[in-house]
């Protein structure tokens, strides 16, 4: 402080007053004001020599907001009576830390203690609200002590209900403002956002605009997340394309954005423009979930070339924190099992998340018995499991070891693990048990998340239970979280499978106009699938032709394979064609249409295709093995 020992002597409590007002929140003023606490029990100025607690309260915020939580609590303890003031730095530092149970249970004890809370303590309560039940509780006493109207209450709690899922809360708090910032704007902005309405969102801005403020870069980048959130991905790189200098919070979501809407591909393409031309270099965060796509899509070596900028970029500790876990599992998922074992050697050997990814990296590169050793051996060293793990396994586990697991889930942690619930679905599912995936489904209805409805619904389709997974649909889109671009895909496949055209039309209708979900690749693929193996290739090639997207192999692919098993010899040329144009060193095609024409008796034509084969394409000479020995 700069303080000599003989100007602490002569410090009066005015002038400890002004010296405490003058140490901002920050860690080095709480070293500071360990300088100053000793003073003033040396003056006798603290409880219980004092009968006052102000300068004790003054400390223990200047010791909670510095991050010491310990002194700000010793401060807190020796208060006869602690007031609000008191008690909002404690509750404000446990909402900070991410510690919210114990920050509400701090709020209610300040309750029961006959305090009123005012407009610094409720919007750090708000924030750590979990749930509507809570919210409305919090909000129940900004209304009771006055501080409905104030802003920063309001704020915390559009982001509050809208967390929980409350929308229409989020928007009546909104509506009931009768001043607003930029804040209180881009709060409801992302409320819609995080919900999928982006009609809703849209509408905000000319109201935005009437009440003076422009959107600014967080507003593009809310709404550039929520366009992706319906797989609307085309649409938020045109709001990013028009952004001046997006930062790397803007790159980061158009990024995750593309990633959860799985297009990897575009997502390693945004980062190439990232780190090719802006001056805006990637971090720990960007870096980890371009990690993540190079696992999704297979490619370790653009996974190296990341990994190599990480080491070069970053603090080692701090890339491996946040990528260690994916690099360990795009190596081990491309079978190079020591380069991941010395990536998971140089991760903390007290993280958890190396292990599991260690296991999900076998799992992935098909070396099951190992994945389940692994596991084994961390359960033989005493090493703790998490929901993770337990997901990260199931992949690799027999049916009986799937049984072993979940009886192991139950036991620890299983009614508050909804990614377990999720993983052991699939692994029933995948064993062919149908009926312990409902059941498991079932079990799970406090914690199903949409990923549990997309498993249970593809479980039923994978099994032909087309009718099964459509009502299971119908109910999601009832009383379960809004559907995403993989419940899209996983009822369309659902309806394919089970040879249900006209009720795949209609709910690509509903899914596309309603729920305002932009189609891929994938589901045009179903779409298309569903209607060649019903016979309807007219209507399948319109579709293809309505397309906004140029048809990939895949589409043309299921026109062909429905060709063959309807001896249509028209349509399986048309797909033929294009298919050449696309993948013309793909052998397979020629093979497929020799068939068509073989089976239709036009033996000259399949010749014609065989000899284009052996012009366009290595063919492995019959008779003949890939393998040479050395």
């Amino acid at each position: 402080m700069g303080l000599s020992w003989k100007a602490h002597r002569t410090l009066t409590p005015r002038a400890f007053d002004s010296l405490l007002r003058s140490l901002s929140p920050s860690p080095s003023a709480a070293a500071a004001a360990v300088l100053v606490h000793s003073q003033l029990l040396t003056r006798g100025l603290l409880p219980p020599t004092s009968t006052s607690g102000y300068f004790n309260t003054k400390l223990l915020q200047l010791y909670a907001d510095g991050g010491d939580l310990l002194s700000a609590l010793h401060l807190f303890d020796v208060l006869p009576q602690p007031n609000v003031f008191a008690w909002t730095p404690i509750i404000a530092f446990l909402s900070r830390s991410g510690d919210h149970l114990i920050c509400l249970n701090s709020y209610s004890r300040m309750r029961a203690a006959g305090i009123s809370p005012d407009g610094y303590i409720l919007p750090v309560a708000i924030r750590s609200a979990c749930h509507t039940f809570t919210t409305t509780a919090l909000h129940a006493d900004a209304v009771k002590f006055c501080a409905a109207t104030n802003i920063y209450v309001n704020n915390a709690l559009i982001t509050a209900y809208a967390d929980s899922g409350d929308i229409v809360s989020a928007r009546l708090v909104f509506a009931s403002m009768d001043t607003r910032n930029l804040l209180s704007w881009n709060s409801m902005i992302s409320a819609f956002s995080s919900a999928g309405s982006i009609h809703a969102l849209l509408e905000l801005l000319p109201a935005m605009a009437s009440d003076g403020y422009d959107p600014d870069i967080v507003t593009w980048n809310i709404i550039m997340d929520g366009f992706c959130r319906v797989g609307r991905c085309a649409e938020a790189v045109k709001i990013f394309d028009r952004i001046a200098d997006p930062n790397v919070v803007s790159y980061t979501t158009i990024i995750l954005g593309h990633a959860r809407s799985m297009h990897h591909e575009d997502a390693l393409e945004i980062f190439r423009r990232m780190v090719g031309g802006s001056a805006c270099p990637p971090d720990q965060d960007t870096l980890s979930c371009v990690v993540a796509c190079c696992r999704h899509l297979g490619a370790p070596n653009a996974g190296r070339e990341v990994h190599a900028r990480g080491i070069k970029t970053l603090e080692p500790a701090a890339f491996y924190c946040s990528a260690g876990a994916a690099l360990v599992a795009i190596y081990a998922g491309s079978n190079r099992i020591t380069t991941a074992k010395r990536v998971f050697g140089l991760m903390d050997p007290a993280d958890l998340m190396k292990e599991n990814a260690l296991i999900a990296g076998l799992a992935h590169a098909g070396m099951t018995g190992e994945a389940v050793d692994h596991f084994n051996a961390m359960q033989s060293r005493g090493i703790g499991t998490d929901p993770t793990t337990i997901s990260s396994v199931l992949p690799a586990c027999s049916m009986i070891q799937a049984q072993q697991i979940h009886a192991h889930a139950i036991r620890n942690y299983y009614d508050h693990a909804t990614e377990v619930s999720n993983a052991l679905i699939s692994a029933y599912a995948r064993s062919g048990c149908i009926v312990a995936a409902r059941s498991t489904f079932s079990a799970a209805h406090l914690t199903r998340d949409v990923v549990t409805w997309n498993s249970m619904i593809t479980a039923y389709g994978s099994h032909g239970l087309g009718e099964e997974a459509l009502a299971l649909a119908r109910e999601m889109a009832r009383v379960g979280p809004r559907p995403n671009t993989i419940t899209f895909t996983s009822i369309l496949a659902a309806c394919s499978h089970a040879g249900l055209v006209d009720q795949g039309l209609e709910w690509f209708e509903s899914l596309t106009k309603e729920m305002s979900l932009a189609p891929v690749t994938a589901q045009y693929a179903c779409m298309v699938d569903m209607l060649s193996r019903a016979g309807r290739f007219e209507e399948a090639v319109m579709f293809i032709r309505r397309m906004g997207l140029r048809a990939s192999a895949g589409v043309w692919g299921a026109i062909m394979a429905a060709s063959r098993a309807h001896g249509n010899v028209e349509f399986g040329k048309l797909a033929f064609d294009e298919l050449a144009v696309i993948e013309p060193e793909n052998a397979g095609n020629y093979v497929t249409m020799a068939g068509i024409y073989a089976r239709a008796g036009r033996w000259e034509e399949g010749k014609i295709v065989r000899r284009m084969m052996e012009r366009k394409c290595e063919v492995k000479p019959s008779g003949y093995s890939w393998i040479q020995m050395e």
